[in-house]
């Protein structure tokens, strides 16, 4: 008697926490991850990637992620973490004090 293996990994465990998808350990991902980015890729189905039980990455289809990628929201995000950066970088345009100073101007 031969018996059938399939391409899907095992089962996944599913918390609350994950919404309801899928999730695969790191090291079961490791042992397993063309048989999950086939099931993601066939199945169109969001893999959420844990470790030590917490979720640390999702793996989703590619289309799902350039689409996210792409939104215009994403980019002016961006732009925002520049400014701030660079805004912080440069002082802001304020004076700069040390924090014992500070502490100093605090406790009068």
């Amino acid at each position: 008697m031969t018996t059938a293996t399939t391409s899907h990994p095992k089962k996944p465990r599913r918390t609350g926490a994950q919404q309801g998808r899928p999730s695969v350990g790191i090291r079961e991902l490791k042992a397993k991850a063309s048989a999950i980015v086939e099931d993601v890729k066939n199945r169109r189905v969001t893999y959420a990637v844990t470790k030590r039980g917490a979720v640390e990455a999702l793996i989703v289809p590619a289309d799902a992620g350039e689409r996210l990628l792409a939104q215009p929201e994403a980019e002016s995000a961006w732009e925002a973490w520049d400014a701030l950066v660079t805004s912080l970088a440069t002082g802001g345009g304020k004076q700069t004090r040390s924090a014992v100073e500070e502490l100093e101007r605090m406790r009068r």
